[in-house]
């Protein structure tokens, strides 16, 4: 089968990386503490191998960094994560006496499975989530999720988001499947993945009370940021 680059998701999701990865550097000495790990030496070794690859996969001269695909995928995700953050937070808050029914939401809709990954940045999570949601909202579900006031307009949007999402199918079934791109580039993210969650999870807990160092390290926040 033949080779493809990483998609254009992808290079949106690793600017985003190199975006966190700057703070973390610049912020390392505060933070070394925390980890035993982490270390000028570490942060530096991390925005090498963001660069590395970039480079390798998301060269302009492959074609991949094509703004205005990449300005529709990142501003769809964002739209999309803020509406199921809402109904999670309207579900919890209408239903609060019924945990039952929060629990059947949260479990039938995708929550339970995506929603911690999905804000943490996982792009594929986020794909699997909003699919897993509208797939499985049946009418007399929705309705009854809007009873008590929330906004129909949210549920109906994220319907529309799953079915925009469907034209990056090809961008998630290379991710996915190893076959579609070269194994070293496919580790190389996921490795980079997850140390970016890793490292908002913790520099999230340790700046709660500085919203304004915590932002640096919102995965979604640096997505906004990124340059088209």
């Amino acid at each position: 089968m033949q080779q493809k680059n990483l998609c254009l998701a992808s290079a949106a999701t690793l600017m985003a990386c190199r975006s966190i990865a700057q703070a973390f550097a610049e912020n390392i000495f505060e933070l070394s503490h925390l980890r035993a790990s982490w270390s000028v030496e570490y942060a530096e070794s991390l925005k090498s191998r963001i660069q590395e690859v970039m480079e390798k996969h998301f060269s302009e001269e492959k074609g991949q960094l094509h703004s205005e695909k990449i300005r529709d995928w990142k501003e769809l995700i964002i739209s999309a994560l803020t509406d199921l953050a809402l109904v999670r937070a309207s579900v919890r808050v209408d239903f609060k006496d019924d945990p039952a029914f929060v629990k059947e939401v949260f479990d039938k809709l995708g929550y339970t499975d995506y929603f911690s990954d999905a804000k943490n940045g996982d792009h594929v999570s986020m794909y699997n989530f909003i699919r897993e949601f509208a797939a499985n909202l049946t009418p007399a579900f929705q309705n009854r999720i809007v009873e008590k006031g929330l906004d129909p307009h949210i549920i109906e949007r994220l319907i529309d988001d799953a079915r925009m999402l469907e034209k990056f199918h090809d961008c998630f079934e290379i991710i996915s499947d190893s076959s579609l791109i070269e194994d070293d580039g496919k580790k190389s993210l996921e490795i980079i993945y997850d140390e970016i969650q890793d490292i908002c999870r913790i520099t999230g807990a340790y700046y709660f009370f500085d919203p304004k160092k915590k932002e640096s390290f919102n995965f979604f926040k640096a997505l906004r940021k990124v340059p088209v």
